[in-house]
């Protein structure tokens, strides 16, 4: 049974991001079996971990003080998610459990640390999180591949088209216009110094990671800087494949409201497969997840 979480006043979005984190199985058991955990916001996570499997399904707890990135204000759900995934990676990578928390690995397709090295340190939450994309470019004439940039990523923004009234997109075709090829007017290969016209950007995914999150892009600035929020219905699918790496869905954020006044809250799957609606403080069982209109973040989990 999942934990309400208290509302400390606008932190909506640290609670959403929080019940997700906490139902990702191999992170929570990770934190509840370490007790040399250091960091001041990796110990916050870690005893909102031990006090959400001690307590009463009937009483709420208090996330810790170092959980919230701006006490007293609202903040976007992403932003949060995405300020507490690199604190408690870079905790973990300084802290003293380095043999559980830490460990070297050898680069793999081509990967370097910033120094240019064999290795680069990972912490557990690197490990469960994070992703790694490649864009290249190949002169069609002399097939050099001229420009090849290798970025590592913890989410995936995908564009989410304007709504249309009555209709209802599907998460895979967000995730082929992430995915799609980019159109250069013109290009100048450095090595055969061919002037080329309408060259072909990839994009595709050297490493997938082992818990995908997908963050829907609902807000966009109009031309006057003015936010606006999206309402598009999407489909979202209990399992999707990418990549031919497949998963399943076991978390959701969602988002109520407009631009400048809203409200998050989330569904889990726990365990036995049933859903679960947390809105702060209150928790109920569910037949399924969340509006196809409200999600805005989602959390899956590869199986194979």
């Amino acid at each position: 049974m999942a934990i309400g979480l208290q509302n400390q006043g606008s932190t909506c979005s640290m609670n959403s991001s929080l019940q997700c984190l906490l139902h990702t199985p191999r992170l929570s058991d990770f934190f509840a079996k370490s007790d040399k955990i250091r960091g001041e916001v990796a110990n916050d996570f870690r005893k909102l971990i031990i006090e959400s499997m001690r307590s009463n399904a009937s009483v709420s707890i208090k996330p810790g003080p170092k959980l919230q990135s701006s006490p007293g204000s609202q903040q976007d759900a992403q932003e949060y998610l995405m300020f507490l995934l690199n604190a408690l990676d870079q905790e973990l990578k300084q802290g003293h459990d380095m043999r559980a928390a830490t460990k070297m690995k050898p680069v793999k397709s081509g990967r370097k640390d910033r120094k240019g090295g064999g290795q680069v340190q990972s912490s557990l939450v690197a490990e469960i999180f994070e992703g790694q994309s490649r864009t290249k470019l190949q002169c069609p004439k002399c097939s050099n591949e001229a420009s090849v940039t290798l970025e590592t990523f913890m989410s995936l923004s995908l564009p989410v088209p304007s709504s249309t009234v009555g209709n209802t997109i599907t998460l895979e075709s967000c995730i082929q216009e992430y995915t799609k090829d980019d159109m250069l007017d013109a290009w100048c290969c450095s090595k055969c110094k061919s002037k080329q016209h309408n060259i072909c950007k990839k994009m595709e995914f050297v490493k997938l990671p082992a818990c995908l999150i997908l963050h829907l892009a609902r807000f966009k600035c109009d031309s006057s800087g003015n936010v606006e929020k999206i309402d598009t219905a999407i489909d979202i699918p209990e399992s999707v494949e990418i990549s031919g790496q497949h998963y399943s869905l076991y978390g959701l954020i969602n988002h109520t409201g407009d631009a400048d006044y809203g409200h998050y809250t989330a569904s889990i799957k726990l365990g036995n497969s049933e859903w679960y609606a947390c809105d702060d403080e209150s928790v109920e069982h569910v037949s399924e997840h969340s509006s196809s209109t409200d999600a805005y973040i989602l959390f899956y989990q590869k199986t194979s």
